[in-house]
């Protein structure tokens, strides 16, 4: 009975041993180019602009070729988009343009899953897909509005505006990547890759304007 007892502790400890062996924590920083696109008839999308996102990664390694990987993301990203309308009265042509650029902050919980080669000297590489959800948690924009009527124009812009109540409270995106591991020492591994983050959702809460969230970022971090 007591040799049972103490192979079975013996057993548990090598489990317990594997699964954290197999269990990397991390952190994660990456630029990115963000922009938006839209279906909707009166609006067009306007340019990128620069976002970031930083956060923590945790990867479980299931098999020699697989890891289950996870984390939490602060993403910062938007875009830029153009509505232009004319209005005729009485043979005068009135012209309203309005230029927006949207800067929105995500809280996201990325769920990928990692195929990986098996170690070439030092490195390893990697492709990665999944989803992110994310949660809206901050939401600005800018604004340049121009009118015209005849020859007569008329400017005015707004910055910094708080329109989070214009913009839905949760996303979905899917990722799509890859990337290489290099191994400093044990399980001390740097990590860089390209990551493509494909928005399903609209972000506007507003029927008159449909538009997802894509951003390309460049992801370097660090796993222990």
């Amino acid at each position: 009975m007591k040799r049972l007892l103490i192979a079975a502790i013996l057993c548990l400890n090598l489990s317990v041993a594997t699964a954290q062996s197999n269990l990397h924590f991390g952190l994660k920083a990456a630029p990115s180019l963000a922009w938006l696109k839209t279906d909707s008839k009166d609006f067009e999308s306007n340019g990128s602009k620069f976002g970031f996102s930083y956060g923590l990664i945790t990867d479980f390694n299931f098999a020699d070729n697989y890891a289950f990987s996870t984390g939490l993301d602060i993403t910062y990203r938007g875009g830029k988009l153009k509505s232009a309308t004319s209005i005729d009265t009485g043979g005068t042509t009135t012209t309203t343009t309005v230029s927006s650029t949207f800067n929105l902050q995500f809280i996201e919980i990325p769920i990928t899953l990692k195929l990986k080669t098996n170690e070439i000297g030092y490195l390893t590489y990697f492709l990665q897909f999944g989803v992110a959800p994310g949660v809206n948690i901050r939401a600005r924009g800018d604004s340049d509005v121009r009118i015209q009527t005849g020859s007569v124009t008329n400017s005015s812009s707004t910055e910094g505006e708080d329109i989070k109540k214009e913009i839905n409270n949760v996303n979905l995106s899917m990722i799509i990547g890859g990337g290489v591991e290099y191994t400093l020492s044990g399980s001390t591994v740097m990590l860089a890759g390209i990551q493509f983050n494909n928005g399903f959702l609209d972000v506007f809460d507003a029927s008159a304007l449909k538009s997802n969230s894509n951003y390309i970022a460049l992801t370097v971090g660090v796993l222990f």
